[in-house]
């Protein structure tokens, strides 16, 4: 009667921890556009336009200018190969959305600056994009082969094998993906602190830890595809 119960609450606490679970692949897109709004409304206390933000870090961390391109997708903020690509709503309005997006994606810049992690990932991205049209096909031919006599059942699994190390490194790609945002946002917060105080430091670093659920979620719904109830996840797409 105990194991009874034992296995039932076992059950139970898998089942709330599923729904956890993908109640975060699922919504944490949507809670993040909310908390851009939300921070897109509270003005930041500083005297520097985000532009001359952008200037001042520039001149104090990395000696250098940085071509600034101002594209038209809100929230689409990005860093790449020496160019900051903003909204215009980034680069125009006073808020601490503005300053939080520029300071991490200079943060992005600084990891450039300092080492090859951008570069190691974008090279594993690229190769995951390559490897991953073959992933689905391999365990499809993997597994018919199982049944065609011993010398195929060996290729076959073979290529099961294939198609599951595709997946495990499109996992391990997500983690690094994740590890390099939270350094990213590290970065942003030693710039943010150079014009905020502490009041509105806490509220920026909880809107990057906000925006990095995002990542986690895009992991989750990798894991989670298999139960249906997960919106589908692309196994190794471009993630700012």
């Amino acid at each position: 009667m105990v194991k009874t119960w034992i296995i039932i609450i076992g059950i139970i606490a898998v089942c709330l921890l599923l729904c956890f679970l993908l109640a975060i692949a699922n919504f944490s897109g949507e809670r993040f556009m909310e908390k851009y709004e939300k921070m897109n409304g509270i003005d930041a206390n500083t005297n520097l336009s985000p532009l001359e933000f952008i200037n001042y870090v520039l001149g104090k961390f990395f000696g250098c200018k940085m071509e600034i391109v101002q594209i038209s997708n809100i929230a689409g903020d990005a860093y790449s190969k020496g160019k900051l690509f903003l909204s215009g709503n980034t680069l125009h309005l006073r808020t601490l959305a503005s300053y939080t997006i520029i300071a991490h994606e200079m943060g992005h810049a600084m990891q450039d600056k300092t080492g090859n992690k951008l570069k190691r990932l974008a090279l594993l991205r690229k190769l995951g994009r390559v490897l991953g049209r073959l992933m689905m096909p391999s365990i499809i031919a993997g597994i018919i082969l199982l049944f065609f006599g011993q010398t195929l059942f060996i290729v076959g699994c073979t290529l099961i094998a294939l198609g599951i190390l595709i997946f495990i490194l499109a996992l391990i790609i997500k983690l690094m993906t994740i590890s390099i945002e939270k350094d990213a946002s590290n970065n942003a917060m030693k710039f943010l602190a150079e014009i905020f105080e502490d009041d509105q430091l806490k509220v920026c670093k909880k809107f990057l830890n906000d925006a990095r659920l995002t990542y986690w979620a895009e992991f989750l719904r990798i894991i989670l595809g298999w139960t249906g109830a997960s919106r589908k996840g692309k196994l190794f797409n471009l993630i700012r």
